[in-house]
């Protein structure tokens, strides 16, 4: 147990310095959420000992799985519920039924374990088998979820720490991402809030004696009757932001190219301070390691978001963390998959 505590030192050590180099990628989750499940096995190596009973490695992986499994079953549950209540308000379609589907998977994952275990009161043989199956297939689903706890966490610390940036330092260069119009042509509520969040920060920078300029950066969608970015200037003008410090970038089709082209208007007027990216909430942590990707020095902050909406985008934010990183993924998930993918050819 000395080697183990010693390990989470390491880890948690690792983790705080890469956040302190660069907050703006996911390698600091990663240590942090590592360091939290030796955490974890530390505490439960605790309890057991408590009990004045021998503890054997069996016991502690034995409490650690059946933890896991209520925290699978609870979150199983709590997504089905907000997939519902998102579906509710914003109509059903595959892209608010993602947190369902999900919740759906993780509950009966677990449903399958308490099958397994049934069933070995019944039949041993054939339980042992059972759970073997389900075990191989836990290692692919098993990284996914560990790297789903990392995002998830790192993500909401990063909001934290874009929120104090925004509170505490001016910046150059305000970028406001932007997202769909309705009707064609007219701002959203969820856009409406990153452009007031962006003429926050724009004020903030002026009243600091500095002499910032704010993007708006946004394509023209299929449904839509002007670019995104033009109505989001309209809007600014709107609401009181002088015209001359508004660059349009209204080229783009998704965030990489929000930030890769705006890098490159940024170039052309010359801005080289820092910049301040303003999207929503949920998609803050992203956006800063596309900013990132883009070279763009600063930070990302993110506006208000309704919290029954957080939990789908956070599912769908992953999704696109995974594919930025694609082939990474894809390896780790094929060696991770060997045993099942092994096994079902054996049957076969």
């Amino acid at each position: 147990m000395f080697l183990v505590a010693a390990l989470l030192a390491l880890v948690v050590l690792s983790g705080v310095l890469s956040a302190w180099r660069d907050p703006r990628r996911l390698k600091p989750g990663i240590y942090l959420t590592a360091a939290g499940a030796l955490l974890v096995m530390i505490t439960v190596f605790l309890a057991l000992t408590a009990t004045g009973n021998e503890v054997t490695e069996a016991w502690v992986l034995l409490a650690m799985g059946a933890c896991g499994l209520l925290a699978i079953i609870a979150l199983g549950i709590y997504l089905i519920v907000n997939g519902f209540d998102l579906a509710r308000k914003e109509g059903a379609r595959p892209a608010t039924l993602l947190s369902t589907l999900l919740g759906i998977l993780l509950f009966g994952y677990a449903i399958g374990v308490f099958l397994g275990v049934v069933i070995g009161w019944f039949d041993s043989a054939a339980s042992n088998s059972f759970l073997l199956v389900l075990l191989a297939v836990g290692l692919p689903a098993g990284y996914l979820g560990f790297v789903f706890v990392a995002f998830l966490g790192w993500s909401l610390l990063y909001a934290q720490h874009g929120r104090r940036k925004a509170r505490t330092e001016s910046v150059d260069a305000i970028i406001v991402l932007g997202a769909g119009l309705l009707g064609g042509n007219r701002v959203s509520p969820l856009l409406g809030s990153r452009l007031d969040r962006g003429h926050e920060l724009l004020d903030n920078a002026i009243r600091a004696r500095r002499d910032p300029i704010l993007v708006c950066s946004g394509g023209r969608g299929g449904d839509e009757t002007e670019s995104e970015a033009s109505a989001m200037s309209r809007y600014l003008v709107e609401h009181g932001v002088d015209d001359r410090r508004i660059r349009i970038e209204d080229a783009s089709t998704d965030t990489a190219e929000n930030l890769a082209y705006t890098k490159r208007l940024l170039d052309e007027t010359g801005i080289t301070g820092r910049a301040a990216v303003v999207t929503s909430d949920y998609h803050a942590f992203r956006a800063a390691t596309l900013m990132r990707s883009a070279g763009i020095d600063g930070y990302s902050t993110g506006a208000h978001t309704a919290a029954y909406f957080v939990p789908n985008a956070q599912v769908r934010e992953f999704v696109a963390i995974l594919r930025d990183h694609l082939w990474l993924n894809v390896a780790v998930l094929a060696v991770l998959s060997v045993p099942w993918v092994a096994g079902l050819v054996r049957v076969l």
